[in-house]
């Protein structure tokens, strides 16, 4: 027994020499402390290319660019590290097979850049995303570094110190914000975030009481408190000392009210979900202790109760039109801009315009229907416009002769639609003009899932991205159209589309699912190599922890990690990689797969 005892001292003595803090930096870096970075930065688009870009040419990132450049040097640093300790200090190489399918996964991702048609983005990042080919690689290196060097407890203790710090700063940030408070609206706030160049306050997109901390939008919030609180809820396991306990129990308490407060309706539901999943897997635990896990479900309620009744039922509202998949009807079907016609079809009655110039270059219309009868207009009082004379088409419509604009307005349901087959020299086609006074044809969507088709507003206004991103997977199927690149290969051209589903005058620049992400800029092969990945973790880890005792320190992280990975995997459906979470993420399932590793070795 004494020798037992003495052994593990050693082995706790030589774990805390493993690893300097030099080596657990970039884990730190990682975990703690990119998360956070928040920083004003100005760049151009490079988008004002694509005719359906209605973006601005020069804007400003907040959240995302040093982010990225975070990641990227955390990563290299990784790849110094592992060379350093692998020759220098002659450690022994290590290495899991479940790591393969994730290798492939970036092999494909840097092939799918290199073969690109808009490849600069792809190794540069792009427009409100900036998660380039580096950042894609520098997930596999994140999460392999951590697997590598995460694997004994007093490396992850150490870790795991640092990592509570850096989430007790973003709780903070997260309570201020839920509490009417948000630090970044102060006046230090606005100029830490605008390197003290700018004293006014900024103009933010959400309203103040909603919660989105350092990372972008309130739907990665509920990504940041799916990964952590399962994590937290297993560290008060791991300690008998009482304050310990009840600082973990305060962050709990703390991130359940700034979720309840980003109104991420997926992410409460998911870590319901991911709450349940760890209490069965750790029963026998929860049962011992009970009181705590009485204690905790009380406190879950009441923070609904009063988070919800603080925003005027909200949170209850949004829970129950999430789960809306009511019918759509939409009059305005669809409008082509032909070669010599603008067709619009409204309630599936086709109205067909044609427009010619008299010798004083006035214009002259001629309207048909869909079946070659022609449709009367008459002028109106304003003696400006032309209503139509067919209960039909209860449009009307103009001629627009104005700097930069030849051609006419059709009004249909309060929206301005304009159309010209005057503004290209030598080409007498129609097209229509974007907000952005770009010239663009409109033409027939690919086929898609018709549940969706009619269903635009189901998840959150995402069922129409998702029927019009589903056809992509045929055409980018082996490469995808790169990394980054989602924004290009969507139809943005598709303005009744986006007119249709409240998207008019916005740029898609997401799918709002990570696997569909991933399918359409790096390829299908792509995401079935990191889809077994994720499987192969899933599998290996219930098999672990199914019926493990819970007796020690890693197999209580090692669950806890297993359960926010299922979490991370679920919200994935309605919600997109991002560098502000993912990092976390890759950096959490190597831990993972390390303390597996580890356990199995045992």
């Amino acid at each position: 027994m004494a020798n037992n005892v003495r052994n593990k001292r050693n082995t706790t003595t030589s774990d805390k020499k493993e690893y300097s803090f030099i080596h657990l930096l970039p884990i730190i870096a990682v975990l703690s402390v990119i998360p956070l970075i928040t920083s004003r930065y100005k760049y151009k688009t490079n988008l004002r290319v694509f005719d359906w870009f209605a973006g601005p040419d020069t804007t400003y990132d907040f959240f995302l660019y040093y982010k990225s450049i975070g990641i990227i040097i955390a990563s290299v640093c990784m790849v110094l590290w592992l060379v350093y300790m692998l020759l220098s200090e002659e450690r022994k190489f290590i290495w899991d097979k479940k790591f393969i399918p994730l290798a492939i996964y970036a092999v494909i991702t840097f092939l799918s850049a290199c073969f690109s048609k808009n490849s600069y983005f792809s190794f540069h990042g792009i427009y409100e995303q900036f998660e380039s080919v580096w950042v894609l690689i520098g997930y596999f290196i994140i999460a392999y570094y951590c697997f590598f060097v995460l694997q004994s407890e007093a490396v992850i203790k150490q870790v795991m110190r640092w990592f509570v710090i850096g989430i007790t700063a973003m709780s903070a940030l997260g309570l201020s914000q839920a509490f009417y408070h948000d630090f970044f609206r102060t006046k230090l706030g606005t100029q830490l975030i605008t390197s003290f160049e700018q004293k006014e306050g900024l103009d933010f997109v959400f309203e103040l009481g909603r919660v989105y901390l350092s990372v972008y939008n309130p739907n990665y919030v509920g990504f940041y408190v799916t990964l952590i609180v399962p994590i937290l809820v297993a560290l008060i396991f791991t300690t008998k000392k009482l304050w310990q306990r009840i600082g973990y129990a305060f962050l709990i308490v703390s991130l359940i009210i700034i979720l309840f407060a980003s109104q991420s309706r997926a992410g409460i539901i998911t870590i319901i979900i991911s709450l349940l999943i760890m209490l069965i897997c750790m029963r026998k635990v929860f049962i011992k202790n009970w009181k705590i896990t009485i204690a905790a479900i009380g406190i879950f309620i009441a923070a609904f109760i009063g988070i919800n009744a603080m925003n005027h039922n909200i949170l209850l509202d949004r829970m129950k039109s999430m789960f809306s998949a009511a019918e759509e009807t939409y009059s305005l079907k669809s409008i082509l801009t032909n070669n010599d016609n603008v067709t619009i079809n409204y309630n599936d009655n086709s109205l067909i315009i044609k427009v010619s110039q008299d010798t004083e270059g006035n214009d002259v219309f001629e309207l048909t229907d869909g079946e070659n009868n022609a449709i009367n207009y008459a002028l109106m009082e304003d003696n400006i416009n032309y209503s139509i004379n067919d209960e039909r088409f209860p449009f009307t419509f103009t001629s627009v002769r104005v700097e930069g604009f030849s051609g006419f307005e059709v009004m249909i349901e309060g929206k301005h639609w304009y159309f010209s087959n005057l503004m290209k020299e030598g080409d007498t086609t129609y097209y229509a003009l974007t907000g952005v006074m770009s010239l663009i044809k409109l033409t027939e969507q690919d086929d898609t899932i018709d549940f969706l088709e009619k269903r635009y507003h189901f998840a959150n206004m995402r069922g129409y991205i998702w029927a019009r991103t589903i056809p992509l997977l045929k055409k980018y199927f082996l490469l995808g159209s790169g990394p980054d690149t989602f924004v290009i290969a969507f139809p943005n051209d598709d303005l009744v589309g986006l007119y249709n589903s409240g998207h008019d005058y916005e740029v898609v620049t997401k799918p709002h699912c990570m696997y569909l992400q991933i399918a359409v800029q790096t390829g299908m092969f792509s995401l079935i190599a990191i889809m077994t990945f994720f499987i192969w973790y899933l599998v290996s880890s219930i098999r672990l922890y199914w019926t493990n005792s819970y007796e020690g320190y890693l197999p209580k992280v090692g669950v806890s990690i297993f359960v926010s990975v299922i979490g991370y995997l679920i919200l994935a459906v309605t919600n997109d990689s991002c560098v502000t979470i993912a990092p976390i993420f890759y950096a959490l399932i190597g831990m993972g797969l390390g303390i597996n590793y580890k356990l199995k070795s045992q």
